[in-house]
């Protein structure tokens, strides 16, 4: 039942992002908005990993493989957001 509490949380804080991102990126007022966002949240979550791994140290292990599997897909996501259009590249 924890688990599928975590994963919930997981899928829900992700996609609440990726969701308000997308609405705000429509009006195109900001190039690279959800790049930015998503990079900064990467670089949120590696902040708080470090502090996890070399500060505190006695961190449950469930909220480090959740922060490692959301910061993965933050950046994958920012790598996506960049939307290159290769063909107008001469």
């Amino acid at each position: 039942m924890e688990s599928i509490a975590r994963t919930g949380l997981f899928f829900g804080t992700y996609f609440i992002i990726l969701i308000l991102t997308c609405i705000s990126n429509i009006e195109n007022t900001i190039k690279y908005f959800q790049v930015v966002i998503f990079i900064s949240t990467s670089l949120i979550l590696g902040g708080w990993i470090y502090y996890l791994h070399f500060i505190k140290k006695s961190s449950p292990v469930f909220l480090r493989e959740i922060l490692y599997v959301m910061l993965y897909l933050c950046l994958i996501t920012a790598l996506w957001s960049f939307n290159l259009d290769l063909s107008v590249i001469d």
